[in-house]
């Protein structure tokens, strides 16, 4: 036989049923409405290798980024105090 459910929502009149309130706003604040475009898949941005070892998760690998890249700003800082002096020379 057919069992019938009790929903709030519906009210019988017959054998049609009205929806009383047909707002299609949800009930609870907290609850999200999602937007097409919130639907659309977002590419996956691949982190790059400096980013990688920066953020790996063994001590060894993440310290060698870390020594690496000293030694490379140190390398970048006097190279650009050298050019900052020899165009000291030719003004």
């Amino acid at each position: 036989m057919f069992q019938q459910k009790d929903n709030e929502d519906f009210e019988s009149d017959g054998s049609v049923l009205k929806i009383r309130d047909s707002t299609l706003t949800p009930k609870n604040k907290k609850e999200k409405i999602h937007s097409d475009s919130d639907l659309i898949e977002k590419p996956v941005e691949k982190k790059s290798f400096a980013e990688r070892w920066k953020t790996h998760r063994f001590w060894l690998v993440k310290g060698l980024y870390y020594l690496l890249h000293t030694i490379w700003m140190i390398v970048m800082i006097v190279g650009g105090f050298i050019a900052w002096l020899i165009s000291l020379l030719f003004i």
